[in-house]
């Protein structure tokens, strides 16, 4: 019913798959059949946080920004962030 575009994985962004878990929660995939379920604590440093918020109105009272301050905003936050720049954008391949 709708078009699908199967191309390889050479931009920016896309993965070959996606994890939205660490190997610090854990991960039940028994309780739903194609859904996984994530155990965890919450887990989370306010002062972060709060420094992500405050940058992010920063660079919008500015009026610019870069992809590069964005992404050095999410490793700060996330260092483990599986961000990969490979110079080529979705937008572009479409």
């Amino acid at each position: 019913m709708w078009p699908c575009l199967f191309t390889r994985s050479d931009t920016t962004g896309e993965k070959d798959f996606e994890e939205f878990f660490t190997d610090k929660e854990i991960l039940d995939l028994k309780r739903y059949l194609n859904l996984g379920v994530i155990k965890s604590d919450p887990d989370y440093d306010l002062n972060k946080i709060q420094g992500f918020e405050y940058e992010i109105q920063r660079m919008k009272s500015a009026g610019s920004w870069g992809r590069k301050q964005i992404v050095d905003l999410f490793f700060k936050m996330i260092p483990d962030f599986g961000y990969i720049e490979k110079g080529k954008y979705l937008d572009a391949k479409m």
